[in-house]
């Protein structure tokens, strides 16, 4: 039997978190998501209470949190607001950077996230290529100590006001083994915000299509080695599948406690709603499919800590938490009848965020190949 319970230290992250989410998140949740104004403020009081880049290590500035920490964090802020949480998550690239960049690079990227000195993000997604990472149409050409890079990149979380984007452009032949990874400075000439991209939800963080056009970077910004980018990448995406399953569950129960609260209040046809046993049937088909998101999710982050490469666990995790975020938000907002629909009740506002779950970091489709391929061996 796994053992769900917290140690103290863990216990003290939700606690920590907790308080942030409901101090410096909830009350400004509402009105960053309607005008879609980046929450600096919130973003500044994270960095100084030392809750950016809490995956990094301690000799870089950050909490050297394991997987299940991390994971509680991301639960219990985005359970106030999942789009806050993306916007003040500015630490896109550091995992690669921890691993496989130099003593420089950590030094340079690491501390200056934790410091808030550098917003990050990640260049992998082009126009033409989402699932399909392997075939990345953007280019490093090598020139001397330096490399030229060209190409299009677009969904980019940070896009407008990072100062750096760990872009993923291709080195070498076609498909994984060409592909490079290579920090690029934000003020460096040829690179360009081309536009803005609006979202249905995640409002509070901005979306940007990113063109570089013969952007010059010094060899000492590819990270780790060239030709393995691809690989580099991947060899984290457990922990980020993890992650986002955690946030996933973090809407899932928001949704579920709102719904109950609802229902203990409303009333129709003389009684409260949560009398009535279509009404119960559904908080109990809720309750399950958070609890199996919660299941999934923490087996998988326990198991990452122990020093495994859950894979499959990771897969389900992600899959199960971010279909059940969608779900249980739509039932949540079905049991608030018309007043789910409106934007007076933060169900609305977590149903908007809900869907970009079972799109980003691997698709439901990409999640359940994956899945299929390790029960078949292939």
């Amino acid at each position: 039997m796994i053992d769900f319970s917290l140690t103290e230290e863990q216990r003290a992250v939700r606690q920590t978190a907790r308080e942030f989410a409901e101090n410096e998140v909830e009350p400004v949740a509402r009105e960053h998501e309607e005008s879609g104004e980046w929450p600096r403020e919130v973003w500044e009081k994270a960095v100084d209470a030392g809750l950016i880049g809490v995956s990094i290590p301690e000799e870089y500035g950050g909490a050297g949190m394991g997987q299940v920490e991390a994971s509680i964090f991301a639960e219990e802020i985005a359970y106030a607001d999942a789009g806050m949480l993306a916007a003040i998550g500015t630490e896109f690239g550091t995992r690669m950077i921890a691993e496989y960049g130099t003593e420089e690079q950590k030094e340079w990227i690491l501390e200056g996230v934790t410091s808030g000195d550098l917003i990050g993000a990640l260049g992998n997604t082009e126009p033409s290529h989402g699932s399909d990472a392997a075939s990345i149409e953007t280019t490093a050409e090598k020139g001397g100590d330096e490399y030229v890079i060209d190409g299009v990149k677009t969904f980019i979380t940070h896009g407008t006001i990072a100062d750096y984007v760990l872009t993923m452009a291709r080195t070498g032949d076609e498909g994984h083994g060409g592909i490079s990874a290579f920090i690029v400075e934000t003020d460096r000439d040829g690179f360009a915000v081309e536009s803005e991209i609006s979202k249905m939800g995640w409002n509070a963080s901005e979306t940007a299509q990113l063109r570089y056009d013969g952007v010059r970077v010094p060899e000492e910004n590819l990270v780790g080695y060239e030709d393995a980018g691809f690989y580099q990448l991947m060899e984290f995406f457990e922990e980020e599948r993890v992650g986002i399953a955690a946030q996933a569950l973090g809407i899932a129960r928001r949704c579920l406690d709102e719904a109950v609260a609802y229902a203990g209040e409303r009333e129709q046809f003389d009684r409260k709603i949560e009398e009535f046993q279509a009404v119960q049937h559904t908080l109990a088909d809720m309750a399950v499919q958070v609890e199996n998101a919660k299941r999934l999710t923490y087996d998988a982050a326990a198991r990452i800590d122990r020093g495994e490469k859950p894979t499959k666990l990771a897969s389900m995790a992600k899959l199960h938490a971010s279909e059940a975020a969608e779900s249980v938000a739509s039932d949540a907002m079905q049991l608030h009848g018309g007043n789910g629909y409106t934007r007076e009740y933060p169900v609305e506002r977590q149903y908007r965020h809900a869907k970009i779950y079972q799109i980003g970091e691997g698709t439901s489709e990409i999640q359940r190949n994956i899945i299929a391929k390790e029960l078949l061996g292939l």
